[in-house]
């Protein structure tokens, strides 16, 4: 047998008998939430699941965010609990990724064609409290945040002016939001 297989399967022997004495688990974050800013209020869901180590949570998340424009949000997401008393504590969460914009004509520019939606950055952040119900990782989760989505557009016109240079010209407008959160969600 080659010398890099036993490398390899010894190294994940050991990474496994690791994690199942210092119990990393995975674990399940759910929100639904309302998201307030210069464009009024829109309703969104996500979702995060990832493994849990002691007092730390890494995942990969995902959503429907229906602010301004509708866009999923794929990201990465860390969360640190901290001031634990009995089953309730605080937590601080931190996610990054990107933006991916989903066709809404509600907003469409008057007089534009959409040609291509732009994704862009996604990033939000958060504090939020705890509490744990039953003597397993279940949990009610209650998270005020901040966060910021950007998504594009470029445009043609529809209408051909006599004195424009370039019939054929595209137009590209950049929407840089941010806001405010409230999310309820359950943790399992």
């Amino acid at each position: 047998m080659d010398m890099k297989i036993v490398f390899i399967l010894a190294f994940v022997s050991l990474g496994l008998s690791a994690a199942a004495q210092n119990k990393i688990l995975f674990s399940s974050q759910n929100y639904a939430g309302l998201a307030v800013g210069e464009h009024g209020s829109k309703f969104q869901l996500q979702t995060i699941n990832g493994v849990k180590y002691k007092t730390w949570f890494a995942g990969m998340g995902t959503g429907l965010d229906w602010y301004y424009q509708r866009s999923i949000p794929a990201f990465i997401s860390l969360s640190k609990e901290f001031y634990k008393k009995e089953n309730r504590n605080f937590f601080a969460s931190a996610d990054a990724g990107v933006n991916f914009p989903w066709k809404d004509n509600s907003t469409a520019v008057p007089g534009y064609e959409v040609e291509k939606l732009l994704l862009g950055l996604y990033w939000g952040m958060g504090l939020g409290y705890k509490i744990g119900i039953g003597k397993k990782n279940d949990a009610l989760l209650l998270k005020l945040g901040y966060s910021y989505k950007y998504s594009g557009e470029k445009v043609k016109p529809l209408y051909f002016y006599i004195d424009s240079s370039d019939p054929y010209s595209y137009e590209r407008f950049d929407y840089r939001l941010r806001r405010l959160s409230l999310e309820v969600g359950w943790n399992f």
